[in-house]
């Protein structure tokens, strides 16, 4: 049986990771009233597992550290990443927003932003993250729990439904007034503005899905997604003659966690980019390196599936205790799932996987000189941290694979995150951000985008929506 819940100024959020819950909260801070439906059985989606970090530019994080950057450099990194893709407009939004957006969490939301490293293809230090645990769980838990409280405290402003799929969107002429959804076998429409959040397509594997479309190259990597990545959105959006855009640009990410336990899983766990940030050496099975580790994502990815294809694996990061110690949370995370080891030394790993001692010894030794400045690194890194690696102290070892990570590709929209058709004409009623979305990243988006993409434009589209 259908119900309908009228509204006329009602904002309709499909979706709720950190995109979502961000449009979300901003349509209650204009005053407007909301309904988040999601079709898991809890908010969070991606968005919970983000684990490098928040980009900004210029924030009092990175004044406070002596950081010197600008929108304007942020625009130029960006830019570089996006390659040929590049659409100004869109970066723009993205990166003069990046301040705003952190200061909005952590003075709304109490979020710790405070230490500031630096990931591939970022020119400065500028990607933000507290001192607890993983930065996405951080932010994305503290914008669910404010939500909870909103809607219990005041129902009639904000509607919160979990096992709820979107199935169609309502149409009034050429405008969206609306969706239908499904909980359980009852199907009810709510009318409404409508902002699409929800999600990319890196676990669309099925053989009629965007993967098998657009990068049937892909299909044998395993995901670093949940299973609720299959482009719903996308579909609801190209239902009503939205424009889809650069979606066969598909991230691989270069390294994702192999389980000893089950080296087959389709779905692994990320390992952070932040580990090479501070310091994670990438060694092949023989124990020498072959990359600059804080290249960006891309380039990575080319030369770890190089020495792969080349019978000279497998891939190895490697953590020095001090390393291990700028990020405990996390490889204290990974130490309990059994994804990552501590080995007393090097003689210790060597005896226990058969990597070379002796070529970890001049590994080690090279890449110590390499950063001091005795002689330029042969793969071109120029920024080292926490360099020094001792044969005789401490290492954090796991074995890495390239996984399918994050879709660049999505639905066509403004910079005011309106849905546009193929001639770039806006889709009335219908708004859309986060990974859904298409254009923001171009070629290859940097590490640290993804959940600034989901704040800024999340607090865009409940603007334009509330509006």
């Amino acid at each position: 049986m259908s119900q309908t819940t009228p509204s006329s100024s009602r904002v309709i959020v499909v979706g709720g990771g950190l995109a979502g819950l961000s449009a979300a909260h901003t349509v209650l801070e204009r005053g407007g009233t909301v309904t988040v439906l999601d079709k898991k059985p809890s908010f969070g989606g991606n968005s919970v597992k983000a684990s490098s970090g928040i980009n900004g530019a210029d924030t009092p994080a990175q004044r406070a550290l002596d950081i010197k950057d600008s929108v304007k450099d942020f625009i130029a990194d960006t830019t570089i990443s996006a390659g040929d893709l590049a659409r100004p407009q869109l970066i723009e939004t993205l990166t003069s927003n990046s301040a705003p957006a952190l200061e909005w969490l952590s003075t709304s939301f109490s979020v710790d932003l405070s230490l500031v490293s630096r990931l591939g293809g970022h020119a400065i230090p500028r990607t933000h993250r507290g001192k607890g645990g993983a930065p996405g769980w951080a932010m994305t838990s503290a914008l669910i729990k404010k939500l909870e409280k909103a809607a219990a405290e005041t129902p009639e402003k904000a509607t919160l439904v979990k096992g709820a799929k979107v199935v169609g969107l309502v149409r009034e002429g050429e405008r969206v007034t609306g969706v239908e959804y499904q909980v359980g076998e009852k199907t009810e429409r709510v009318t409404g503005t409508v902002i699409l959040s929800t999600g990319g397509y890196a676990a669309d594997f099925s053989s009629t899905g965007f993967l098998s479309s657009y990068r049937p190259d892909l299909l044998e990597l395993p995901t670093t997604n949940g299973d609720h990545s299959t482009g719903d959105g996308h579909r609801l959006a190209t239902s009503v003659s939205a424009s889809l855009i650069d979606m066969d640009q598909v991230q691989v990410h270069p390294t994702g966690f192999i389980d000893p336990a089950n080296p087959d899983a389709k779905t692994k766990f990320l390992a952070a980019e932040a580990l090479r940030g501070v310091g994670g050496l990438l060694v092949d099975g023989k124990g020498r390196r072959f990359v600059n580790e804080v290249e960006r994502r891309d380039f990575v990815t080319e030369k770890m599936q190089e020495v792969i294809a080349a019978g000279d694996g497998p891939v190895r990061l490697i953590l020095n205790e001090e390393s291990y110690q700028e990020l405990k949370a996390h490889c204290d995370f990974y130490i309990s799932k059994g994804l990552m080891k501590s080995f007393a030394n090097v003689a210790e790993l060597a005896q226990t996987t058969g990597v070379s001692g002796a070529q970890l010894r001049e590994t080690f030794t090279s890449h110590g000189e390499y950063a001091s400045g005795k002689q330029p690194d042969p793969f071109g890194k120029q920024h080292f941290r926490n360099s020094t690696y001792d044969t005789e102290t401490p290492i954090y070892v796991a074995l890495m694979t390239p996984v399918v990570h994050y879709t660049m590709g999505g639905i066509s929209i403004s910079p005011t995150a309106q849905v546009l058709d193929a001639s770039g004409k806006p889709i009335a009623g219908l708004f859309a951000a986060g990974e859904v979305i298409g254009g923001v990243h171009g070629k290859n988006r940097l590490g640290g985008s993804s959940l600034l993409e989901a704040v800024v434009f999340g607090r865009v589209a409940g603007e334009s929506a509330s509006k």
